[in-house]
């Protein structure tokens, strides 16, 4: 048996095989995806022609050519860099005044606003960007005023098509702001409410994700986010 240096293939072969009955020991290096991951997917087909280190950031496939080339060929497919994203997160009070306060690239979402709610007008209160990794969660914190707020995703996917499409899990927008009452020691007391939800986000479409419970509902705060993917 012979052993190239370095993650090359290694080919046994036993005496008197012909190359069609050649068995095949391949190191396949990852660049971006784990190997335990990929081993999930790709190891149904072939359970026991396959391991996987993590801490080196390999796979090695053992078989017949053929096989072993058609598992390097998925591997490397699936072994790409995770698509990343921008979220515009838009935090956006409404106001029995008659009136928007908000900038030009939200103009089409107060129209939306204005269809769908029946409040005289609208204002920015605040907005960030918040960037993402297909996979994985996000989050953000920030504070209005006497309140402050936490913005929260579990897991985002980022879906192939025309536009491309984010998915993103368990988002959540928590506002903590005081009720102007005490408890016994006279310390402030606090009210929480906020947005919870599943989403889906066209690359460069604003959604309206909801409303919460602001100020008894006299001007909720109105949570919009637009998703753009970074090629």
């Amino acid at each position: 048996m012979k052993i190239l240096c370095g993650l090359t293939v290694m080919s046994l072969m036993a005496w008197g095989q012909d190359a069609s009955t050649k068995i095949v020991l391949r190191v396949i290096p990852l660049k971006y995806a784990s190997p335990s991951a990929i081993y999930k997917v790709v190891s149904a087909f072939q359970p026991n022609a396959m391991q996987y280190d993590d801490s080196l950031h390999v796979i090695s496939v053992r078989g017949n050519a053929e096989m072993v080339s058609a598992i390097e060929e998925a591997v490397k497919k699936l072994d790409v860099l995770p698509a990343d994203f921008e979220l515009t997160v838009y935090l956006i009070s409404s106001s029995p005044q008659t009136g928007d306060l908000l900038p030009e690239a939200l103009n089409a979402t107060a129209k939306q606003l204005h269809g769908v709610f029946a409040y005289k007008g609208y204002q920015l209160i605040d907005s960030f960007v918040l960037r993402g990794r297909d996979g994985q969660g996000g989050s953000a914190d920030g504070t209005l005023k006497s309140s402050t707020y936490s913005f929260r995703y579990g897991r985002a996917t980022v879906m192939e098509g025309t536009p491309k499409m984010v998915n993103l899990q368990s988002l959540n927008l928590q506002i903590r702001m005081p009720t102007g009452a005490r408890g016994d020691k006279g310390q402030p007391e606090y009210k929480t409410t906020g947005v919870s939800t599943d989403i889906d986000i066209r690359d460069g479409q604003k959604v309206v994700v909801g409303k919460s419970d602001v100020n008894n509902g006299e001007s909720p705060l109105i949570l919009v986010v637009t998703a753009k993917v970074v090629e």
